[in-house]
């Protein structure tokens, strides 16, 4: 009896060492399969910007509803400040966020760069100078401070000095890339003057600052930012950058949504850190009024030529102005966008 015994032992055994590798086994099978309810594999994606706001609501709605991960993305946000498209041409980031100017100069220079996204269409900046200044004619011989040499905001001002009569070596211009660094020079008295989107618009008006107007009325339909790729990461990774516009088009579309403003402004104030009625004038301005969020990421011939017609003047470009597939790769939200 013993011995039967023991038989018995090990062929309990053996079963539930059997059930123990089938039950692996599925596991396995699961995960690869994608089947509901199981783990999936990630994808990180670095992703770099020029500080948090407004601009990157997008990505904060995305990822407050666990999209990005639910497309398979592990998703890394990074403030980069003006550096973007440097650290995109180099690979040390996947994608990359900033005007359309930085992207499209590396890439006439030979980096392995495309933009993938159209992501504002409109100027979405104001003017606010010091209190004695009343009119954009009195800005002549200030000091502005604007986001770059040749930065996409010196294309508004150049716009909008010029309602006014005046150019760009009329004023004397002082560079910050992000708009919290242009509004604490104007708070400070270091400058006259600045260009500034909100909630930083609202700040300054509340501070007592003049508003001089803004951009959009002096140059109407015209880019402001964009997402690029690194071209060999996109390559290796299409499916991920795929997985990324289908979560980024899904929020823009959700945003677009006015039933969904409140918990719109709730998601910008906790991964902004914003005022809330800042955030909420914010939607009013962005959202509702200017719509400067694009709807299908692309970008029209007629805007292109917008663009490249300034860059041009600047001297990065030259005529005939290469086609618009050199700089962008709009296949990713063809095939993505819904």
């Amino acid at each position: 009896m013993k011995g039967n015994e023991a038989m018995l032992q090990i062929i309990k055994s053996a079963g539930r060492l059997s059930l123990s590798i089938a039950s692996t086994a599925a596991v396995v099978v699961a995960c690869a399969t994608g089947l509901p309810g199981k783990a999936h594999a990630q994808t990180k994606i670095v992703e770099g910007f020029v500080s948090h706001g407004a601009l990157q609501w997008p990505e904060y709605i995305a990822n407050e509803f666990g999209w990005f991960k639910e497309n398979g993305i592990d998703l890394d946000m990074l403030v980069v400040g003006a550096g973007a498209a440097q650290q995109v041409a180099a690979g040390a980031l996947n994608l990359g966020y900033s005007g359309f100017p930085d992207f499209i100069r590396a890439i006439n220079q030979g980096a392995p760069v495309k933009i993938v996204i159209n992501a504002i269409t409109a100027p979405p900046y104001g003017v606010y100078s010091k209190p004695a200044i009343k009119k954009i004619a009195d800005l002549k011989g200030k000091t502005v401070s604007i986001g770059g040499t040749k930065d996409v905001t010196l294309i508004y001002m150049e716009a909008f000095i010029g309602s006014a009569g005046l150019k760009a070596n009329d004023l004397d211009f002082v560079y910050a890339k992000a708009t919290q660094d242009r509004l604490a020079a104007l708070l400070s008295g270091g400058v006259d003057a600045a260009i500034l989107y909100p909630p930083a618009t609202f700040r300054a008006g509340a501070a007592g600052y003049t508003y001089l107007g803004d951009i959009e009325p002096y140059l109407k339909d015209f880019p402001f930012t964009v997402w690029a790729a690194n071209t060999d990461w996109a390559a290796k990774n299409r499916e991920a950058l795929l997985s990324y516009i289908r979560a980024y088009s899904r929020a823009v579309h959700w945003l677009y949504d006015p039933k969904n403003k409140d918990q719109a402004v709730d998601i910008l104030v906790k991964y902004s850190k914003q005022d809330r009625k800042d955030s909420a004038d914010t939607y009013d301005y962005f959202v509702s009024k200017l719509r400067a969020f694009s709807a299908n990421g692309r970008i029209s011939s007629e805007s292109y030529t917008r663009m490249t017609d300034a860059l041009v003047q600047w001297g990065d470009l030259t005529r005939p102005v290469p086609p618009a597939s050199k700089f962008f790769d709009l296949s990713f939200v063809d095939a993505a966008w819904k």
